[in-house]
């Protein structure tokens, strides 16, 4: 049974952290009576493809999750149900089950879309490269992998790479608006304005009611000093697209050149308001309101620009620290990684990540209190870590604290109750306490997610040959 443990702890450990409970019977599934009424009289998948959209449309993730592995349960071979599925899965924060079940499918363009994601949001940036990059090698010039693809460049701060890409789709694809929309974006981002504004203008005789060129046009020409055009861009991004914030920004800012101070107090309150969090943001905001003599108000702002820019240098020297760990980690160097993520976790006290990390090369020095340590730090900062639940709860299992393990456990399937390798290990666990038929139950749970997972039903097996001999 400690083998088996063991085995099942091989596919949970690469788990990611999960920022949703997935809390699965917690209210009733139940929707709209036309949509409920066709899949009783035609169980199909596209019925339960269809009401599974409902639930998601409507905030309802859970719900969607059910129907949508309901769905597949029907017809194993849908991408189309594999795809909704794995979507729901990122969206609820579960991207390790999500990359599990799409790993081993036959991938078309969305599902290994899907699968990228999946990657990055883990933080598996190695692996969500290698897929995009294989993924074009199948599906060459696809919009989709490519924006995905020059977004992860630009994200690793590959910008050479991220050009490079960006501008051979735009020469293949020179009248598909997506593709050249990539390229704009990245011309931006990189600085390459002087690129950037002719092509800017170009798109935007293609499609003249499209707000995130609007944006972007507008932003190029308040660069350029531009105001009068950039105005009158941004004011038609606004109006068309309310709710994103980086239109509200650049429109504050332009007419603060305009010497409209009153317009651009409202438009960068309402950016705050709509969630911009850069601290450049507070102290156009603070130069603005000491400008109409609201000066308490001024100073509040410049108070708050000066906490968010702690934090983002914070931020900055824990991902650096963090970084560097993680190459004397692949080096063989625990002890420097250790001292390393001890810099980080300083740095960043509240990020789990950084703590379970720290867990792990604390865990194979030998450091058995250290490691515990961390793991707490991992969950008081982010009580739905389930990587640190489980690593906590194996350590339990090691010491002899069943009870304990258990706990730990029991924690990990009530906030992933979608992923098979939860349940398998608080199957193993239950064996080991000699409760077979709830190890049984624990298991059939995994079974009816995934059918054919074989070290569920190696484990099935020894728990039901266990209850015959007792």
């Amino acid at each position: 049974m400690l083998e088996l443990l063991k085995r099942a702890k091989s596919g949970l450990i690469l788990m990611g952290y999960l920022a949703a409970s997935l809390s699965a019977g917690a209210q009733s599934c139940s929707g709209p009576a036309a949509l409920e009424d066709r899949l009783r009289a035609r169980p199909s998948a596209a019925e339960y493809l269809a009401l599974g959209n409902w639930f998601d449309e409507n905030h309802r993730p859970d719900c969607a999750l059910q129907v949508f592995q309901s769905a597949l349960k029907l017809d194993p071979a849908s991408k189309e149900a594999l795809d909704s599925l794995a979507k729901g899965l990122v969206a609820a924060g579960d991207y390790e089950t999500a990359i599990r079940r799409l790993r081993s499918a036959q991938r078309d363009e969305a599902l290994t879309l899907d699968l990228a994601v999946a990657y990055r949001k883990a933080l598996r940036f190695d692996e969500a490269t290698q897929t995009l990059v294989d993924g074009l090698k199948t599906y060459p010039n696809s919009v989709s992998l490519t924006g995905a693809l020059v977004s992860l460049y630009v994200h690793e701060s590959h910008f050479a790479a991220a050009s490079k890409l960006a501008g051979e789709l735009a020469r293949v694809k020179p009248r598909d608006l997506e593709a050249q929309r990539i390229l704009l974006r990245t011309l931006v981002i990189t600085g390459d304005t002087d690129a950037a504004a002719p092509l800017g203008r170009r798109l935007l005789t293609m499609a003249p009611h499209d707000a995130d060129l609007l944006n972007l046009n507008g932003f190029l020409e308040r660069k350029a000093g531009e105001y009068s055009a950039a105005r009158k861009d941004l004011e038609q991004a606004v109006a068309l697209n309310p709710d994103d914030y980086n239109s509200h920004v650049n429109l504050g800012l332009v007419l603060a050149q305009l010497n409209d101070a009153a317009g651009a107090k409202q438009q960068l309150e309402k950016a705050v308001e709509l969630g911009a969090t850069e601290a450049q943001v507070r102290f156009e905001l603070a130069k603005v309101l000491r400008t109409l003599g609201e000066n308490d108000e001024a100073q509040e702002q410049l108070k708050l620009y000066q906490q968010k820019l702690k934090q983002e240098a914070d931020q900055s020297l824990a991902v650096l620290k963090a970084t560097q760990a993680e190459e004397a980690a692949k080096a063989g160097d625990n002890q420097k990684a250790a001292d390393l993520y001890r810099e980080a976790c300083a740095a960043q006290p509240n990020d789990a990540g950084f703590a379970y990390r720290l867990a792990v090369v604390l865990g194979n020095l030998g450091d058995k209190a250290g490691q515990r340590t961390a793991l707490e730090q991992a969950i008081q900062a982010d009580p739905n870590s389930v990587l640190a639940h489980y690593a906590l709860g194996y350590m339990e299992f090691q010491a002899g604290n069943n009870a304990a393990a258990e706990g730990q456990f029991r924690l990990v399937v009530k906030i992933a109750p979608e992923n098979a390798q939860a349940w398998i290990s608080l199957a193993a666990t239950l064996g080991t306490e000699s409760r077979f038929q709830e190890g049984q139950d624990a298991v059939a749970h995994a079974l009816t997610l995934e059918p054919n997972n074989a070290s569920a039903l190696e484990l099935s097996k020894k728990l039901a040959a266990a209850l015959e001999h007792r």
